[in-house]
């Protein structure tokens, strides 16, 4: 019995016997993968020359402002380049275990490293949102202005305003708070009846009240200036979470509606109002997971279709608005590694799912890895998916799918594919891309094809034209 045992041996798992004329067929069959390789690495090299050359003719450095598509399109021929010179250096046409993996996994690094080198632009370039209205940084700009959009006539009382404030924070994905300052200057020539005050024309809770915290007049010019807090409803867009950018404004509005008041800059108040130089911030302002970008005063003509109760609608006279700007840059490393780790813990192990899963009978005995148990694991990544995503919905709070919300819902597709390649091993019906070699196909084409959507929905989302 003892010598029955020790001739039992397990035998070794060949994954394909190849014959001489099946190296041959194959050599035949796949003899332009090279030759297109090579065409396709020096298309994409030579094209990715020539639009940096264009790049630095139109720019004249890489400091400058970039053009968003024409980096999406850097990035794409880079990542062809590198694909190619894969095919090139590790000969996948030849059928080899140790050829596939090392181009799959060649290939796999190269779209990791374009989604890396596509979420640093997106993090380091300057995407300058559209200000509500024209920037006012001097005092010609306002009389530039004021030229163009007061109609011929029109006297319109001009109030310097200022904006100081003090601290922001995001209650929701609509509501944003805001305290600080704003003050006044009033000149002799400003009426007597003239109602002095502002309104927060975007303010749901409080928009008219603000508390006087001090007057002061010198020369014949009085300021008054008032301390104000309020909540601010504004439609902000969160499409590039967690590389998103927002315009945080205060519409300011006279409180006499009946005068032709203008209300502009006080220019008198700020150092610079140069956007870069924040004017209207404080130093030591809370953004609470924000980065200042700029920030500054506009003006803008809102169309209305009523008087407000004051003469007609076809009588009333449109004047420019004042508005305070503020562009804030969301910190995205927090939320980036919070969400996208977890998507990469989730990944491998879906991917060793499908690398244990095997239709050969010796490989199953040893991985223990049934098509009901690929189902059960399965379903468990996918329930943490489902509660990872509800999160991510409800720390949002945007009714439209942001950037990093890609990332679970191409996560869905993975599963999916995972289970239903389990089935199509376990059952009767052979189809060859499945079934050759023992699953080999899905192994090598996961990591490919789950970074390359990745890379092409970033792609798409930032850079497209």
């Amino acid at each position: 019995m003892a010598e029955s045992s020790a001739e039992q041996k397990p035998e070794p798992v060949v994954l394909e016997e190849r014959s001489a004329e099946d190296d041959a067929a194959r050599a035949k069959k796949w003899r332009l993968v090279r030759p297109a390789a090579i065409a396709i690495l020096c298309l994409s090299a030579g094209s990715l020359v020539v639009l940096l050359a264009l790049y630095l003719r139109s720019y004249g450095s890489f400091d400058a402002a970039p053009d968003s598509p024409r980096i999406g399109l850097a990035i794409l021929l880079g990542v062809l380049a590198l694909m190619a010179a894969a095919v090139i250096v590790f000969r996948p046409e030849q059928g080899t275990v140790r050829a596939l993996v090392s181009t799959s996994a060649a290939w796999s690094v190269a779209l990791l490293l374009a989604a890396i080198v596509a979420w640093f632009a997106i993090a380091t370039v300057n995407r300058q949102d559209q200000w509500h209205g024209a920037p006012m940084l001097s005092q010609a700009d306002v009389n530039d202005y004021l030229a163009k959009h007061v109609p011929a006539g029109v006297e319109p009382i001009l109030i310097p305003t200022g904006v100081l404030l003090k601290s922001l924070e995001f209650l929701n994905g609509d509501n944003v708070q805001v305290t600080g300052y704003v003050w006044q200057r009033f000149g002799p020539e400003i009426p007597d009846d003239l109602i002095r005050g502002l309104i927060l024309a975007e303010g749901t809770r409080d928009p008219f009240k603000q508390t006087e915290a001090y007057r002061y007049e010198k020369d014949g010019i009085e300021t008054v200036g008032w301390y104000f807090e309020t909540v601010l409803r504004q439609p902000f867009e969160y499409a590039e979470f967690p590389f998103d950018m927002q315009d945080v404004w205060l519409r300011l509005w006279s409180r006499d509606f009946a005068a032709s008041t203008v209300l502009i800059p006080d220019f008198a108040s700020y150092a610079s109002l140069g956007p870069k130089a924040l004017p209207g911030l404080e130093k030591e302002f809370v953004y609470s997971g924000w980065t200042p970008n700029y920030s500054g005063f506009t003006l803008s003509l809102q169309p209305y279709t009523t008087s407000f109760g004051i003469g007609t609608a076809e009588g009333r006279t449109a004047l420019p608005e004042l508005y305070f700007n503020l562009i804030i840059d969301r910190n995205f490393v927090g939320p980036f590694f919070e969400h996208f780790v977890f998507a990469l813990a989730v990944a491998i192990l879906l991917f060793g799912l499908m690398a244990l899963t095997t239709d050969d009978e010796a490989l199953k005995a040893r991985f223990q890895l049934t098509t009901a148990g690929v189902l059960g694991a399965s379903s468990g990544l996918l329930f943490a998916v489902i509660l990872k995503h509800n999160q991510l919905r409800n720390s949002v709070g945007s009714n439209g799918v942001s950037y990093i919300e890609l990332i679970p819902i191409i996560l869905y597709g993975v599963i999916v594919v995972v289970v239903v390649n389990a089935i199509v091993l376990a059952s009767p019906f052979k189809l060859k891309v499945v079934h050759h070699r023992s699953n080999l196909v899905p192994v090598l084409a996961y990591w490919p094809t789950l970074l390359g959507l990745i890379l092409i929905a970033t792609l798409i989302v930032f850079f497209r034209p």
